[in-house]
């Protein structure tokens, strides 16, 4: 976990590494971060840390607690369902709006998209990082139009904790092969231009995996207080 020093700030450079551990899920949520640890890892000063963490906070990613420090953010069943609630309708917009109006070629680019991401599924080792990478790319294609703008803006002030719980979703057992025919569907209805079949498809994927995040929250709750 090195940083390089180069064009971008250091302190971009130390948010984006522990952003991406974090998203990743190598730092778990409720995981305390130890400073001495991380500015090591890192190969960066103590004050280069702070401003990294203070940013994460902003973020919804870290939380820091007085006199104990700073630990990876939680996310409760209250945060999630309001989360996935947002995330729902703004990627209904989403999807409506790229079957209006996204060209051929874009909608050819989301369909590719999303045959990496079979393919990476199907490997014999899958690489949850690698899939949370494609996952994130192939909702950039869908919202890199122009009647999209304000609605990818919204979604990206979400997408770090969403990722959070994406990584969660993601990793439970018997997960991928729904979110595969999930997606699939989404890409197919796209293909046809059929708005109505889209935009259901999208917030059918959107409500099944609130669904799945808020059972696994449930079981660590329980596990928990046994």
């Amino acid at each position: 976990m090195k940083v390089q020093r180069q064009a971008s700030s250091l302190r971009h450079q130390v948010q984006d590494a522990l952003r991406n551990e974090i998203i990743s899920g190598r730092f778990k949520p409720g995981e305390r971060l130890v400073e001495q640890q991380l500015y090591t890892a890192l190969d960066v000063s103590r004050t280069s840390l702070r401003e990294a963490l203070r940013q994460l906070e902003a973020e919804g990613l870290v939380e820091q607690v007085p006199h104990r420090g700073a630990y990876v953010a939680s996310v409760d069943a209250k945060d999630a369902i309001q989360i996935y609630d947002v995330r729902g309708s703004l990627e209904v917009l989403a999807v409506r709006n790229f079957v209006r109006y996204a060209s051929d070629e874009d909608v050819t680019e989301l369909a590719a998209v999303f045959d990496e991401f079979v393919q990476q599924s199907h490997t014999a080792q899958r690489d949850g990082t690698a899939l949370l990478d494609i996952k994130q790319r192939f909702y950039h294609v869908l919202l890199d139009i122009e009647q999209s703008a304000i609605v990818g803006g919204m979604l990206e002030q979400l997408n770090n904790r969403v990722s959070l719980l994406r990584a969660l979703s993601l990793g439970r057992e018997g997960r991928m092969v729904h979110t595969l025919a999930e997606l699939k569907e989404i890409v197919r209805q796209i293909q046809l231009r059929d708005e109505p079949g889209a935009c259901a498809a999208a917030l059918r994927h959107v409500e099944n995996a609130s669904k799945n995040v808020l059972e696994l929250l449930a079981q660590t709750a329980g596990a928990e207080k046994v």
